[in-house]
């Protein structure tokens, strides 16, 4: 799984938006607490890393 988020960057105590624009619904989030990828459905499509506004969410197969 290339998609990670940084817990350090992702504040919690909000709904994430990253999580409205998931297509498969794989970025989860539990109550407030910082979303979790679920890399079975997860599909690298990188709506979630654009969308972020904290920039917490990377995609490591991208990062050089």
């Amino acid at each position: 799984m290339a998609i990670v988020i940084d817990k350090n960057r992702c504040p919690e105590n909000h709904p994430c938006p990253s999580v409205r624009v998931c297509p498969v619904n794989a970025l989860i989030q539990q109550g407030y607490k910082a979303p979790k990828v679920d890399a079975e459905s997860c599909i690298e499509c990188n709506k979630c890393v654009n969308y972020c506004p904290m920039g917490a969410i990377k995609n490591l197969a991208k990062v050089f």
